[in-house]
């Protein structure tokens, strides 16, 4: 049985502060989260053609390929999967690239879960539960890093002490490849409500923003920076989530039984989160990759 890395001392203090609302959104909405996916993905999914509209679960999947088959994964390497959640993409990048993951998250059931999972399907995954800001790991010691939707949990529109983190435990020529939501320019009226409002909701400092965000990249250490807009074909499995909040608000009112403020406040970012989607000229969602330098 593979043991859980715990955090060092300094990272305890800045997991207990400064994430608390991180833990306490993810710890409130867990039992919302497994019915977007019983594998434990808290992602969107990507849409590879017609026929996997309605499987969400294959589009699910699909983006954690998606995203890193851009890292050109060979058996042997090792990956750092940054804001990993339960571990789901961890282990299946692990076990279909033959690969070693470490993962971090700040969650402890996460990690519970996640360690759990990956010892009895016997793939090469650590779970930390640790500030992926502060990972403990080596310098230069990843082959490549990814995250999915979760460097947005970093403060500041340029995220840049996650992607500083990033560049010191790379090796040279290591690669970086993330998904995430983008603002393009700073909204105003009620899309800046709305904004705030889905940000609210899933204990998310702030979305990243496009052009701080490749600013950050740079002072990184990170060059040859592509950009993939995978917005349209993100959109099937995030429209997903319109039944499933309708479903959960007619359980909540058949059953006459109250959500967790929290829960609320997820769903409520749930419905918003989609309506941003359509504002094109303000949010896409995108791959971005980079190289170290």
């Amino acid at each position: 049985m593979r043991t859980i890395a715990a955090p060092t001392p300094s990272t305890k203090r800045n997991v207990d502060l400064a994430q608390g609302p991180v833990i306490a959104h993810f710890h409130a909405s867990a039992a919302l989260y497994k019915v977007w996916s019983e594998e434990g993905h808290l992602h969107f999914g990507y849409c590879g053609g017609l026929q996997r509209i309605f499987q969400r679960r294959m589009m699910l999947e699909a983006m954690t390929h998606r995203v890193v088959r851009e890292l050109a994964p060979l058996p042997g390497e090792r990956f750092a999967d940054l804001g990993c959640g339960y571990g789901s993409s961890a282990r299946l990048v692990a076990g279909t690239y033959g690969v070693g993951v470490d993962a971090f998250t700040v969650v402890p059931q996460q990690v519970r879960e996640g360690q759990a999972t990956a010892d009895r399907e016997h793939v090469d995954v650590t779970m930390h539960l640790r500030d992926f800001r502060h990972t403990g790991l080596a310098d230069g010691s990843m082959d490549g890093v990814y995250a999915l939707e979760s460097l947005c949990y970093d403060d500041g529109p340029g995220k840049q002490q996650v992607l500083a983190e990033a560049a010191r435990i790379l090796k040279p020529g290591g690669r970086l490849a993330l998904t995430d939501g983008f603002i393009l320019k700073e909204p105003k009226g009620w899309r800046a409500r709305m904004t705030k409002t889905t940000e609210r909701g899933w204990a998310v400092p702030c979305f990243p923003r496009q052009r701080a965000f490749l600013s950050a990249l740079t002072r990184a250490g990170f060059g040859d920076v592509k950009i993939f807009d995978l917005s349209w074909r993100v959109a099937p499995s995030a429209l997903h989530g319109l039944p499933l909040l309708a479903l959960t608000w007619l359980r909540e009112f058949f059953s006459r039984t109250e959500l967790d403020p929290l829960e609320r406040a997820h769903l409520r970012s749930c419905f918003n989160g989609i309506l941003l989607g359509t504002q094109r000229d303000l949010f896409r969602y995108l791959l971005v990759t980079a190289t170290k330098r």
